[in-house]
């Protein structure tokens, strides 16, 4: 199977937040206040439609087979992090009555991997690998040192798929009500 990857563009709002909350669904709710995927789809388009949001298209990567977006990956340098969450955590609370606070996710001088999804059709193909490695040559151009990602200890699977690729446990952390660990890889 043939896919290309290339970045995201605002069109592609629609179909990336429907991939996006497929790796990110609890954390989604948790934000949103209620377990509702449409409101979590819309509430993820909008920040999608963003120049300035963790979930933007500036910050997405999509693969693409046949016209369909069958994979997505949101990556950004990890300076940008704590700006872009203070503006979500802002848009939340005035959104959302969210009042809790937003921990942390990213090392210094990782290319941070903010989610991973590939269509459940297209699972297998090795389209979550090759963006990872996408992102590799992109972190290597920033000259980062690290690609880096939490992964929920409660998805075994996905942590595999991460080792298999040479990411290593550094430390956990809470976010909404899920343990997640922290993986790094090293850039060369």
């Amino acid at each position: 199977m043939h896919f290309e990857i290339i970045p995201a563009q605002k069109e592609h709002a629609l179909a990336s937040a429907e991939l996006i909350l497929h790796a990110m669904k609890d954390l989604i709710y948790f934000y949103i206040g209620e377990e509702d995927k449409v409101k979590a789809v819309a509430f993820l388009q909008q920040q999608f439609l963003l120049e300035e949001s963790l979930y933007s298209y500036s910050n997405t990567l999509i693969a693409i087979y046949d016209k369909k977006i069958v994979g997505v990956l949101i990556a950004y340098d990890s300076k940008k992090h704590q700006r872009l969450q203070q503006k979500l955590n802002q848009y939340l609370k005035e959104n959302y009555a969210f009042h809790d606070r937003l921990t942390p996710e990213t090392e210094a001088e990782e290319f941070y991997l903010d989610a991973l999804s590939v269509d459940p059709t297209f699972r297998g193909q090795k389209i979550g690998s090759q963006l990872i490695q996408f992102a590799e040559k992109l972190g290597l151009d920033q000259k980062l040192s690290h690609l880096g990602l939490l992964v929920d200890l409660e998805n075994p699977k996905a942590k595999r798929l991460y080792e298999r690729l040479d990411f290593k446990a550094v430390n956990s952390v809470i976010l909404g009500k899920h343990e997640y660990e922290h993986l790094q890889k090293k850039l060369s």
